[in-house]
């Protein structure tokens, strides 16, 4: 019994300590995708001790150091002298080997088939962090050896994108974004641009004092040198030159950085400073495999330099210096160049791998869909036939249906010709009164009213003066009336007056308030699309006295351009439109969506039981 409860205890207390030891490397490599490598070696000393210490120390030498690295075998043959446990320390083995041969020897085909192996084995692992510097290290392999052509990187950006999670993993992803992109043999696209904006973006969020400045510093400055912004380019190479990023892992960020300054001053005729920058360059040269790549550029531009200020023999001595290194370089070019061929041979076998498989799945569908054709066939020319017949049936169809449109059409228009005689009709007929009244009626009351003026001098009874007064009212209310007959409702004060007048008159009744709102009604319309508008209108108004049951009854009149848009608002009973029953004896809102269907315009209505009715009408003038 007590056996038991020991063995419990001992593995409990070890799953506590795998379970730190884990954590520990995660933020080790965390430390190193961050650049933080005194971090790094404070995470390595809390590991305990098994096989991995020793590869975390062996990356961690070769990431701090890269172009300064010195020949070392052991690191390129790692993997001989150890036992690995499990897959990520074989693939943790592989990366040092493969960093280390991108600073040593990027010419060794080895060099790169060690950095795929490395992420071949860990990529179906949970190791997130582990994941993301092995795609840092091939990213990093192609922006440095790989010819412009070759676009086999994109794969691995890709996926890089994939697993990033915060600020300096996209950091990460858009500084090789923009370096690949800007090595392209064609000509830099939008795109180019667009991720150097999202570079800056990011970089507003990272402390200047992060040593990733240093990358994103030199890249600002070649996209400001390619836009010929070379005051903005040389403030960003100047800051690659601080202190803070004297560090052996940013020395040729600091190099590339004063030979791009020494450019700048060149391109201004101003040779003997850009020399003098040209020999402050060096001291930032490494040891690794770029060395030999960064002195024929120092050569090649100080042969330039002395060339232009006349100094020909130096000029000559360092122009000879440039072509040797210059042989040197086509020997490792020739190198790079196998390296590539090798790549893309091992891309062209897994292409190959997958198409075969591929076909092998087309082979076993082939019966399938042999056998499918010939009942296809027989089903295609049946329903061909079924189409073909109720296509017939469908434009017999058709044909009645236009037929059917165009009576009602010619019956619409009928009865859009019945409404304006009316309308007509209802003027004529105001003003045949009008005149009747004016003429007949108003005449007999003005004869009337002369007898009654004669006989006020001698007759001295009330109830005579009180006639004579009422006589005076009704003659006065026969001219009114005679007036507003003949002259019609618009009179001179056109639409919007006549609306208000309505309203005021319908207002002072106590019983109904109408209210009038006008926008940009300015000069008038035509008489007679006045008159139509008022007329409606004034059917709205009526059918919310006769129906509704309103209380408020709201008028907006809205003039825009060439469009004229009235809505007419109260706030009664509402109704259900679909059980309305069509009026026939007046206007009606059916008469009046059929006026504004002949006017061109659209009629609208909105009503809901207990809440009132909208309704708006739009007619273009």
């Amino acid at each position: 019994m007590n056996i038991d409860r020991y063995t419990c205890l001992f593995c409990l207390l070890y799953s506590i300590f795998s379970f730190g030891n884990i954590g520990n490397e995660q933020n080790l490599i965390r430390n190193l995708i961050n650049l933080e490598f005194d971090e790094a070696k404070v995470s390595l000393a809390s590991l305990r001790e098994d096989s991995s210490i020793k590869l975390y120390q062996d990356l961690i030498y070769v990431l701090e150091r890269k172009e300064n690295l010195t020949l070392d075998e052991s690191l390129y043959t790692i993997s001989n002298s150890l036992d690995f446990k499990n897959k990520e320390q074989k693939a943790l083995s592989y990366l040092v080997k493969g960093n280390y041969g991108i600073y040593v020897y990027p010419y060794k085909s080895e060099t790169y088939n060690y950095l795929i192996e490395a992420y071949s084995l860990i990529e179906s692992t949970s190791n997130s962090e582990l994941i993301k510097l092995t795609l840092i290290s091939i990213l990093e392999f192609y922006q440095k050896f790989i010819s412009q052509s070759n676009l086999m990187y994109q794969e691995y950006l890709q996926e890089f994108k994939d697993v990033c999670e915060d600020k300096i993993d996209y950091a990460w992803y858009y500084i090789y974004s923009v370096i690949l992109k800007s090595k392209s043999i064609y000509e830099l696209d939008r795109s180019y641009f667009e991720d150097h904006r999202k570079l800056d973006s990011i970089f507003r969020l990272i402390p200047d004092t992060h040593y990733l400045n240093s990358y994103y510093n030199l890249e600002v400055g070649l996209r400001y040198q390619l836009q010929k912004k070379n005051d903005s380019a040389r403030y960003y190479y100047s800051k690659n030159l601080e202190a803070h990023f004297d560090r052996p892992f940013l020395s040729y960020k600091r190099f590339a950085s004063q030979l791009k300054i020494s450019n700048i001053l060149a391109e201004s005729n101003n040779y003997k400073e850009a020399l003098n920058g040209l020999w402050k360059s060096v001291r930032y040269i490494g040891r690794g495999a770029d060395t030999l790549r960064n002195y024929y550029y120092l050569e090649k531009y100080a042969a330039e330099y002395h060339y232009n200020l006349s100094h020909f023999d130096s000029a000559y001595f360092h122009l000879k210096q440039a072509d040797d290194i210059g042989d040197k370089i086509e020997y490792r070019l020739n190198s790079i160049e196998t390296v590539r061929l090798n790549v893309e041979l091992d891309t062209y076998k897994k292409e190959k791998q997958i198409l075969e498989e591929q076909q092998k799945v087309r082979t076993n569908r082939n019966w399938l869909i042999t056998a499918s054709l010939a009942l296809l066939l027989g089903t295609g020319i049946a329903v061909l036939l079924q189409k073909n017949t109720i296509k017939k049936q469908l434009l017999a169809e058709q044909e009645v249906l236009l037929k059917q449109q165009r009576v009602e059409n010619l019956l619409k228009e009928q009865e859009l010709v019945s409404i304006d005689a009316m309308v007509q009709g209802q003027e004529k007929e105001r003003k045949k009164v009008a005149g009747e009244l004016h003429d007949d009626l108003g005449s007999l009351m003005a004869t009337i009213k002369l007898h009654f003026d004669n006989a006020n001098s001698k007759i001295q009874d009330p109830a005579f003066h009180n006639a004579q007064k009422l006589l005076d009212e009704a003659y006065q209310k026969i001219r009114n009336m005679a007036h507003t007959k003949s002259s019609g409702v618009m009179s001179d004060q056109g639409l919007l007056g006549a609306i208000k007048k309505m309203a005021k008159v319908i207002s002072e009744t106590g019983t109904l308030k109408v209210m009038v709102e006008d926008f940009g009604m300015g000069e008038r319309i035509e008489n007679s699309l006045e008159l139509s508008i008022f007329r409606m209108v004034q059917e709205l108004v009526a059918n919310a006295i006769k129906h509704a049951e309103a209380t408020k009854v709201n008028i907006q009149l809205t003039q825009h351009e060439d469009n004229l848009n009235i809505i007419v608002e109260d706030n009664g009973k509402g109704f259900n439109r679909s059980k309305l029953d069509r009026d026939t004896s007046g206007i009606g809102l059916t008469n009046i969506e059929k006026r504004v269907e002949h006017l061109e315009g659209n009629f609208t209505v909105d009503s809901v039981l207990g809440k009132g009715t909208s309704i708006l009408i739009d007619i273009p003038l």
